[in-house]
């Protein structure tokens, strides 16, 4: 599966406000020992969440990611969010250092709906629902519904209308006014919102910064040890790591997989993380050299090149070049 479910669309005039979430699988984390255990495997901070949510990364002892998920509490029990094709892996893996602590990994069963609302359209929308879209990084808990504030995207035409975003979870039998659009339109969201993944294709291929996860929030570096920490953290600390998450556009219609190379100046320099076509048009968010951004980055060794799209966020240093 090269993201989280369909990943391809017509165009839509005007651009889609509410969008299915699909191909998503929700965990359930119970046991007294859950955020602590938790806390200690994430490349972000579990224990004192409260009413937030933020995305964290589960990494090998050599700072390479495994997965991604997106992290908010329910009561005493972790939520998490991950592509479904991930979770097998991801808690086999798991469940391997669990040990002694009391900790319960729990895949819902039956998933409910998941929606994305996006920019005014989907703040709209939420309206006729009677719901008040929360902040980025809040959640918020409306007649049923669960409602994760997201990181903005920003505005690509025939993709994303940009905006807040907001990540629903619909309560059982709620009836909706209105149809949502096909998951396509999701994944060129998180693409449009610079929003890193991890698929199948791509376990282990990329450190955290790579895909530029400490500027959307996936990483702390002040909440102590995890796997891989000590690389993480030496990336940050010796300086701008040498390659970061871009987002690019080809004019064309082409299936182009998670995983995939890019070029430049006919060399490899770097590989696909998402991507979603789209009315004869694709989308894609790729990892690459610093060097390759500014020579052009292509799918081919002597292939077109990507129309560069801006970044809703700049490229910095956490430690030394604060926001």
């Amino acid at each position: 599966m090269q993201s989280f479910s369909d990943t391809t669309a017509t165009r839509l005039d005007p651009l889609p406000g509410v969008i299915r979430a699909g191909g998503i699988q929700f965990i359930r984390v119970s046991g007294e020992d859950a955020v602590k255990f938790l806390h200690g495997q994430f490349t972000q901070a579990v224990q004192g969440l409260g009413d937030r949510t933020t995305l964290a990364g589960y990494c090998s002892p050599k700072g390479r990611l495994l997965a991604l998920m997106r992290v908010w509490m329910e009561g005493p029990d972790v939520m998490l969010a991950m592509p479904a094709v991930m979770v097998e892996g991801f808690l086999k893996r798991l469940r391997m250092y669990v040990l002694r602590a009391k900790v319960i990994f729990t895949p819902v069963d039956p998933m409910p709906e998941v929606l994305l609302f996006v920019g005014e359209a989907g703040a709209e929308a939420a309206a006729r629902l009677g719901l008040k879209l929360p902040a980025a990084g809040e959640v918020a808990r409306e007649d049923g519904w669960t409602l994760l504030g997201l990181s903005e995207a920003r505005a690509i035409a025939g993709f994303c209308a940009g905006g807040a975003r907001t990540l629903a979870v619909v309560p059982a039998g709620a009836a909706l006014p209105f149809e949502p659009a096909p998951d396509a339109w999701r994944t060129a969201a998180v693409i449009a919102a610079g929003m890193p993944q991890i698929l199948p294709a791509t376990r282990e291929a990329f450190v955290p910064q790579h895909v530029n996860l400490e500027l959307v929030g996936g990483v702390s570096f002040r909440k102590g040890c995890y796997p891989g920490q000590e690389v993480v953290s030496r990336v940050e600390h010796i300086g701008e790591t040498n390659r970061r998450a871009a987002i690019g556009l080809l004019k064309a219609d082409r299936t182009v997989e998670a995983g995939a190379p890019v070029y430049s100046a006919g060399d490899q320099a770097g590989t696909v993380v998402l991507s979603s076509r789209i009315g004869g048009e694709t989308l894609i968010l790729f990892s690459a050299t610093l060097g390759s951004l500014i020579a052009g980055v292509s799918l081919e060794p002597a292939g077109e090149p990507l129309e560069l799209i801006e970044l809703p966020y700049r490229y910095r240093n956490i430690l030394k070049d604060p926001a």
